[in-house]
């Protein structure tokens, strides 16, 4: 992921974010060779060629800054906007943790793609007429759509560890000691959290990308749809799951056409989910040294998830 991240910041920077394009393909005497779309491992094109003649690993690599960085952006202010909120939930008003689930489960039933296809379609969806918004005004709608409509259920749930974790002998030591609602927010609980955070982090980026690769599928293209007057859709930032949503339905005649960002794209979320496996093992199998009672010596034991939150 960061190698294509790296040279897609390249192409942009460096190449005017230009991708290679080879309308048709002459000999000599100008006659015709062939036209495009051209065929994997074909005149150069590794991955072959859309049908207006635009290399297709060079989309996906142009695109890959938007895919790769914006699922990690959503992702992070959705731990950040549910930290915020948990905490000030969890710590100070814990009673009404209850009716904030009663509130906001029945929402969470509703699919995210769908209230996001409903919600964005009229804002990036546009025609040869143009849009009377910009490309990063689209970009910063959906960003936004995508954040927030996960921000409740993951604030509840960061309300309900906090709760768990004030019912533990040390947060009891930490009032009696005179430790403010800050104070233990800030040394005790925090540092409990942290491990967690992670996981949720990665589960979240892997769910921004499945819900991105589904609104490519509807037609909801990251930046904005360019529709033509036959009605063909465009994506303008070549975003995997946009050029996923432009080729599928070319998928029998041209099958590498939308195969190629499917790669790319399901590579890029099995990374993601062997990372997070990788992670909970670690965590699962990682020693935690705590003192035990009046031996001053520190016994090894077992970290578990289970006995850390509850």
């Amino acid at each position: 992921m960061s190698i294509l991240l790296v040279l897609s910041m390249a192409n942009t920077l460096f190449n005017d974010g230009n991708i290679r394009t080879v309308s048709v393909i002459m000999d000599d005497n100008a006659n015709l060779v062939d036209a495009p779309p051209y065929e994997p491992l074909t005149h150069g094109f590794i991955a072959g060629s859309d049908s207006g003649g635009k290399d297709l690993l060079h989309m996906v690599i142009h695109g890959a800054k938007f895919t790769i960085g914006i699922a990690f952006i959503i992702a992070v202010l959705r731990i950040l906007f549910s930290m915020v909120f948990g905490a000030v939930l969890g710590v100070y008003f814990q009673k009404y943790i209850r009716w904030f689930e009663k509130i906001f489960d029945p929402i969470t039933v509703i699919p995210l793609t769908l209230v996001a296809f409903m919600v964005l379609y009229r804002v990036m969806v546009y025609d040869g007429m143009g849009s009377p918004f910009s490309f990063w005004e689209r970009a910063m709608f959906e960003i936004a759509i995508l954040t927030f409509y996960a921000v409740p259920t993951l604030t509840i749930y960061q309300a309900n560890e906090l709760k768990k974790l004030h019912q533990e002998d040390f947060m009891e030591a930490a009032l009696v000691l005179g430790g403010s609602k800050w104070h233990k927010l800030r040394v005790h609980i925090l540092p409990h959290l942290k491990e967690n955070l992670f996981i949720i982090l990665m589960q979240q980026y892997i769910q921004v990308l499945v819900v991105l690769a589904h609104l490519g599928v509807l037609g909801i293209f990251f930046g904005g749809t360019f529709m033509d007057s036959d009605g063909k859709a465009y994506s303008v930032s070549y975003e995997w799951s946009g050029l996923i949503g432009d080729t599928y339905s070319r998928m029998v005649t041209y099958p590498w056409q939308p195969l190629v960002p499917i790669v790319f794209l399901g590579l890029t979320i099995l990374s993601a989910q062997m990372m997070l496996n990788g992670f909970k093992e670690v965590m699962n199998n990682k020693p935690l040294y705590v003192k035990g009672g009046a031996n001053p010596r520190n016994h090894l034991v077992k970290k578990n998830k289970s006995n850390i939150h509850g």
